[in-house]
């Protein structure tokens, strides 16, 4: 940070302000997708370890790829989606191609809902609230695809039971997720005066 002579505000650089906010992004959104696993299993988040650290993956790729799209570009969010991917194979051990093609059954539609939910709420930048709704609503579409390509890849009938479950922990998932997002894209909003290139 650097100082302004006679006045007393302190400018950011740009990436001082962009590194802040995607540590921001990622805290709250793995937060939120903590959260929202509470919401979904219950306590059973904390006691059974792989419930909470499939939360934490996605809270933590999640939130990168959202911080690529609003800060970045469709470039870096490609390279996020990748890592998603990376996570979701490295929760599915032990490496094979079937776990490769798992992972990537539900990290290519959940990171397209994450580019996408980026992408339009920088679009949507002069509404400040409320876009987390449209969070809540590609993740939820995002987890529900994953599922139907997992039944259909496994060949089992297309029961809407586990589509619906995997939609409705997704729509929570984004929600709280799209919560932490907007709180950090209001204090982005307020930064982004202060910068200096």
């Amino acid at each position: 940070m650097t100082f302004r002579p006679g006045r007393r505000i302190y400018a950011m650089k740009k990436n001082t302000r962009e590194t802040l906010l995607t540590v921001l992004y990622i805290l709250l959104g793995i937060g939120g997708a903590i959260l929202a696993g509470y919401w979904v299993v219950g306590r059973a988040v904390f006691s059974h370890g792989s419930i909470f650290v499939r939360f934490l993956v996605v809270g933590f790729s999640g939130s990168l790829v959202y911080a690529a799209a609003r800060l970045r570009g469709l470039g870096y969010c490609i390279i996020m989606v990748v890592l998603m991917f990376f996570g979701q194979v490295a929760l599915n051990p032990p490496l094979r191609a079937d776990s490769a093609i798992v992972a990537a059954l539900w990290a290519l539609p959940v990171g397209i809902a994450f580019t996408a939910s980026g992408f339009v709420f920088k679009s949507l930048e002069r509404i400040p609230v409320g876009k987390l709704l449209l969070m809540a609503l590609f993740v939820g579409l995002g987890y529900g695809i994953g599922m139907v390509a997992f039944l259909m890849r496994a060949h089992a009938p297309l029961n809407l039971a586990p589509v619906l479950r995997q939609t409705v922990a997704g729509l929570k998932v984004g929600g709280l997720m799209g919560l932490g997002m907007e709180l950090v894209d209001l204090l982005g909003k307020a930064l982004k005066g202060q910068e200096q290139f």
